[in-house]
């Protein structure tokens, strides 16, 4: 699954993270990068889905909350933004979950990378790199 994918729509998007998902084990640290608006929450909603998100929950933007935690059936997803706040001592939450981090630089912490990013035509080129 790691590769390049082409996006047309929100409901690709979402398809894509549920695809992914599938391939999880349940500890992972995902870097996940794009403008805002490129479709990064979108994504991990399709995450949550595949990993299967408990009722009553539903995947929202960590903008201002900074931390959203979502219970599934293969454990705890937790979606961090980092995009008003550098300093956030994020790495505690490794190892409670599948931890996805949006506009963390793709390193040594991150298992995957995911980079989205928007094409004039509003497509959005989806590349997954396993580090």
């Amino acid at each position: 699954m790691i590769g390049e994918f082409f996006v047309k729509n929100p409901e690709e998007m979402e398809a894509l993270g549920v695809r992914l998902s599938k391939k999880l084990e349940g500890k992972e640290v995902i870097c996940l990068k794009g403008n805002l608006g490129s479709g990064k929450t979108t994504f991990v909603r399709g995450l949550a889905r595949g990993l299967g998100i408990k009722e009553g929950h539903q995947v929202r933007s960590p903008t201002f909350t900074i931390v959203n935690e979502y219970p599934t059936e293969k454990g705890t997803l937790i979606h961090i933004d980092l995009y008003r706040v550098r300093d956030f001592e994020w790495e505690e939450f490794i190892g409670n979950g599948v931890v996805v981090v949006e506009w963390l630089d793709c390193g040594e912490m991150c298992n995957l990378c995911i980079e989205i990013e928007v094409l004039e035509d509003d497509t959005r080129r989806v590349v997954i790199k396993k580090l």
